[in-house]
Parts: structure tokens; sequence; C-alpha cells
């Protein structure tokens, strides 16, 4: 049994949370311009999805994480 058997229904596809991601960071980037970034995320959560957004974030930024 795979991890795709589990899964009754698709609601965002792949497409559509790259496309998401790369708004978030555009936004991001134009939103902290000249500003200490810090990105924090639940550590067994949302880290895969936190290093994606990080990727579309075009300033430095420090990272952390709450258990």
């Amino acid at each position: 049994m795979s991890q795709q058997d589990d899964i009754l229904k698709v609601l965002l596809s792949e497409e559509q949370l790259k496309a998401k991601c790369a708004e978030m960071g555009a936004r991001i980037t134009r939103d902290y311009q000249g500003k200490n970034l810090l990105l924090v995320t639940v550590l067994k959560g949302a880290v895969v999805y936190l290093a994606d957004l990080m990727r579309c974030i075009d300033l430095p930024c420090a990272i952390d994480f709450m258990v």
C-alpha cells in the first residue's frame, strides 16, 4: 500500500501549489524589502512547504521551528 492509496480527494494540484507558493514568495519579497525576515513553522507539519516557500523569496531570511 502506498501513500497515494490513502488519498481520497486531491484539493489542490501540484501546479496550483507551486503557483501559490511563487505568488506568496513574490509578495513576501515585496513586503519585507529592507526588513529582517524570520520564517517560523511547525517542525513536523509544514517544514517541506516552508522550504519551497523560502526558494521563492528573494531576500535573506532566517528560519525557526516550533514543536
